[in-house]
């Protein structure tokens, strides 16, 4: 089980990368801020990946979890708030891309995964094959537009698998 982000989500979405990332964690949740933001506020912008996932909704492949408890303020955007929080109460992996979030979030122990490094998890578990792998690190750089220092790094580790 992995909590998402936004951007996560916005990203993975646009890369097509959600089937793997079922294969890799099997629930794959959002928080009902990451709905709002994504998926209706997408759709009524006309972002073709929140009429993706609205789909994935409906098909059962992302589950929506109510957040009910009182959240602490962490200086983030209500959907990383509710991540965090959520991924406390259920003890569980998160998602989320922006630095200061992922800090935030390992600040409390929890277990942050990036796109780039579930891409490398998908290979070395061989749920993907090297074209694949390529192909998903071409795209998570055209959507997330890393530093240079980001994919020099995920090019490295991949040498080292």
């Amino acid at each position: 089980m992995i909590k998402i982000d936004a951007s996560s989500l916005i990203v993975s979405l646009k890369m097509g990368f959600i089937d793997v990332l079922n294969k890799l964690y099997e629930d794959l949740i959002i928080t009902e801020a990451i709905y709002q933001e994504v998926i209706i506020n997408g759709k009524s912008k006309g972002k073709e990946e929140a009429i993706i996932g609205e789909k994935l909704i409906k098909d059962k492949k992302i589950t929506i979890h109510k957040v009910d408890e009182e959240l602490m303020d962490l200086k983030l955007g209500l959907g990383e708030t509710e991540v965090i929080h959520n991924s406390i109460n259920v003890k569980c992996l998160c998602m989320m891309e922006d630095k200061k979030a992922k800090r935030i979030a390992e600040s409390f122990n929890l277990d942050v995964r990036k796109i780039p490094i579930s891409i490398l998890e998908a290979y070395q578990n061989k749920i993907i094959d090297n074209l694949e792998y390529e192909d998903y690190l071409i795209k998570w750089i055209k959507y997330a537009s890393p530093s240079y220092e980001e994919v020099y790094f995920v090019k490295k580790i991949k040498e080292l698998l």
